[in-house]
Formats: structure tokens, sequence, C-alpha cells
């Protein structure tokens, strides 16, 4: 067994045993992939050493490492005509204009807040919601200027309560759902009808039992039908309701660990995950609107799924399927290789000189080949200054910054100031809270093993 594989094991065994992945967001993983159908020939793989993105549909990749979204998840990217992306960095929320090439930092109200989640809303690129802590209260913050902005917060969580995620209906932008972790251990789902002025709390225990949800999608089709990622003493499960969370139902269950979830143009459903008791990857699919699941043979470790124009896609294993994204044409059932590590060709222009000592290091793991850390690394453009100053980038000198505290530097230049709420580069815990009898990990154990999993995450885990 080679040193990266040890490390890779021992880092993910390290997350399943603390429970790490149960943090804010559905599926707080540093992987995931988006093909937006507005971007036809767009992808983007978020792994945990950076961003790889391909803009001729998978002809040919480029990879930029992190800087100012040093321990990036939950990434989006905006709807058009916003080029926007965003995700949540060090506890803050960060965006990019020009595909992570220089990075912003949210202000407003939410300068100094600690950021668990985000969501961009999918009909208004300007509307994005966010939820964060601060003077010992989780609360959902509105921004109506792409996220460079918040204003005062729509909804302040009772005492003791966290809000564990957040997202807004695509067929109806003024339904607004929060997911709520209950110090009494019971799933509680709030829902607004008018655009986050007011919401009702549904506690979800009488029909899901005790435990904590998470809001994986609602339904694009539906307002009312939300999918839920239900985290339970000794299980993960699949939850939907379908009359916005009055009741619900729990229609998969595993012992292990849900990773990936998505519901296809044709409504059928994909979601993956690892079994504890076997230690295998599996991944099942509903194809009756969530009644049942089956399991399916022959699968891939996915940690991410997406879909555009009936293409599935899937963020895999590199080092165990050999390779990091697969397609599918057949909804699942059989999975071609699309890339692999291997086969980026160059670091993204903008950031040549900036990521050029990460990419020795990913070389000399032989993530690819040597090659690519010099490719296109000269006579290129400087890349956009940081507040520390401009940025000398191997090609040209780079702008000064206008980013906030958080701007990165020029190619060749530094990252413009020290990440909010931080120490040595890894992101602080959050606020604790209280189980339920033991029945669930405390929350301040799970916000300190997070923060561990994040500094820890520097080399890539499992499934990555």
């Amino acid at each position: 067994m080679n040193a990266r594989w040890s490390r890779a094991s021992l880092v993910a065994a390290l997350l399943l045993a603390s429970g790490a992945a149960r943090a804010d967001g559905a599926f707080p993983d540093s992987e995931a992939i988006l093909t937006p159908a507005e971007r036809p020939d767009d992808i983007l793989l978020v792994t945990n050493f950076g961003l790889i993105t391909s803009s001729d549909d998978g002809a040919t990749w480029s990879w930029s490492c992190e800087t100012t979204n040093a321990f990036g998840l939950f990434y989006q990217w905006a709807p058009p005509p916003s080029n926007r992306l965003l995700a949540v960095a060090n506890d803050a929320l960060v965006y990019s204009d020009d595909l992570a090439c220089g990075w912003s930092t949210a202000g407003g109200t939410l300068a100094g807040v600690s950021v668990t989640d985000a969501f961009v809303d999918p009909s208004d690129a300007q509307h994005v919601l966010a939820l964060g802590f601060a003077n010992s209260t989780y609360a959902l913050y509105e921004s109506r200027d792409g996220g460079a902005t918040f204003g005062v917060p729509l909804y302040d969580a009772p005492a003791g309560d966290s809000l564990a995620g957040v997202e807004i209906a695509r067929s109806d932008p003024q339904t607004i759902y929060l997911a709520i972790a209950a110090s009494d251990a019971h799933p509680r789902l709030a829902r607004s009808i008018d655009g986050g002025a007011t919401f009702t709390v549904n506690d979800l225990s009488a029909t899901l039992g005790a435990g904590q949800i998470r809001i994986i999608a609602v339904d694009p089709q539906a307002p009312q039908k939300v999918y839920l990622r239900l985290l339970a003493a000794t299980n993960e499960a699949v939850a939907i309701t379908a009359d916005g969370g009055l009741t619900a139902t729990a229609p998969l269950t595993l012992d292990g660990n849900l990773t990936a979830f998505a519901r296809l143009a044709s409504g059928t459903l994909l979601a993956a995950g690892t079994i504890q008791s076997a230690m295998v990857a599996a991944t099942f699919r509903s194809t009756d609107s969530g009644a049942s699941f089956q399991m399916l043979d022959g699968q891939p470790a996915i940690r991410a799924l997406s879909e555009r124009g009936g293409l599935v896609y899937a963020a895999t294993n590199n080092f165990g399927d050999g390779y990091a994204i697969g397609t599918s044409t057949d909804e699942g059932t059989t999975w071609q290789p699309l890339f692999a590590y291997a086969d980026v060709q160059q670091i993204s222009p903008c950031l040549a000189a900036t990521c050029a000592a990460t990419c020795d290091g990913e070389a000399g793991l032989s993530v690819w080949p040597e090659a690519v850390c010099s490719a296109g690394s000269t006579g290129g453009a400087g890349g956009a200054g940081g507040v520390g100053g401009a940025g000398a980038g191997a090609g040209g000198a780079g702008a000064a910054g206008t980013g906030g505290p958080l701007g990165t530097g020029g190619a060749g230049g530094s990252t413009g100031g020290a990440p909010p709420s931080s120490s040595g580069g890894c992101s602080s815990a959050g606020p604790p809270s209280s189980g339920a009898g033991g029945a669930l990990v405390p929350s301040a154990l799970l916000l300190l093993s997070l923060a561990r999993a994040r500094c820890g995450r520097r080399r890539r885990t499992l499934g990555s």
C-alpha cells in the first residue's frame, strides 16, 4: 500500500468515525461536480486540492489551486447572466467572477459572522441566502447584490437551535426552507411562502423519529416536495416530505453515510453512499418518485452527482475507481470514465505562478505529470491583486485587488489578508449545542471534528 493511499484511507476512516460529515449542509464534502444546463460546455469538479475545470465539455482540463477559497465547501454557480461562483470557505462566504482567478468576501451584516451554508436563488443570480452564527445565535441573512453584501437577518433561530441548511424552491422563489437542528433531537423543517417574511416550523419527529435533518433539494417542479437527509443515532436515511414539512417518509435507510443525491429530469432519483457493515460503496435508484429504492450493481464510489441533457455525471474515487469523473447514459446502471486527475493539462493561466509550488506537490504524488506545472506558466497575464497590494505574475503585473480582506494576490503574489475566524489556515469550530441523551454525537464534537477534517483534507480523502 503506497503512502498516498494510506493517508487517504486514514483520513476517510477518521471522518466516518467522528461523524464529521454530519455538519451544516446536506453533503459537506470536499467533492462536488457542477454541470449547469445554462453552461452546456462547462464542467467544474471541486476537489480538496482546488478546482478542475473544462470549458469544452471535457476535451481539455485546467486546474486552479486553493487561494482564498481554501477549505471551500458548498460551491454553487449563479444562474446567467451572472458568471459568479460562490463557496463557503474559512467561515466566510466568498465569490469569484472569473472562475477562481480572484476571490472576494461577502460583507455587510455578514462580515465577521461564521457562515455555515449558503444558497443562490436558481431564478435570480442577485438573490443569495446565507446561514451564519454570531452572538450565540444562528440566523438567516439575505443579499440582493449577488452575495456581495447582506442586510439584517430574515430569521433568528431560537436559543439552543442551529440552522443546518437553506434552500429556495426553483418553481416558486417565494418558498424558502430551513433545516433546524434542535437540541431535543427532533427534526424540524421551517417553511416560508412569502419570501422569508414569516416562517412556519414543523416538527417531523412523529413520522421520522429522533434525529437531525439536512436539506438535499427542493423538487424543481413541486415547491412543497423536499428531499432530506435524516441523521439518526445509528443510520442515515433519505427522507421525503410532499406537503411542505407536515409529514415525511424515509424510503431509503443505510447503516452508513449518504454521500450524494440527484433528481434527474426524468424524475428518477439516484442516491449514493457507503454501507458501513459491508464497507462498500453503493448506489440506489428510484423510478417511482421515491416510494422505493433499488440497489444497483457494479457501482463506483460516488461522492457527488449532477445531470445535464440526460447525461449523469458522478465525482468518483480517482485512485480506487481509476477515474475522477464518470458519466452514465442509462441513469446510473453503467458508468464510463470521462476524466482522471492525470488528464489535467495545465494550471489555469491566470494562476500559473501562484499555483506552481502546490502543483509540484501534486505532481510529486503522481496526481499528474510534472509537465502540467510548467504548461502555460510563462507569458500569461498577471492575476488579480489582493488587498495587500498588486501581485507580479509570470507574464505581467496583477492589478490591485478590490475584493475585500480575502482578495487574492496577483499571479506570483500572495493572499491579501488573514482569513477571519481561523488559526493556522484551519477553519475554527462553530458553536456547541447539546444532543439528546447521548443518542447523537454532541454538536460541539461534530464542529470540532469538522474543523479538524478541514485542516486534514489538504491530502485527498478516500473517495477523491
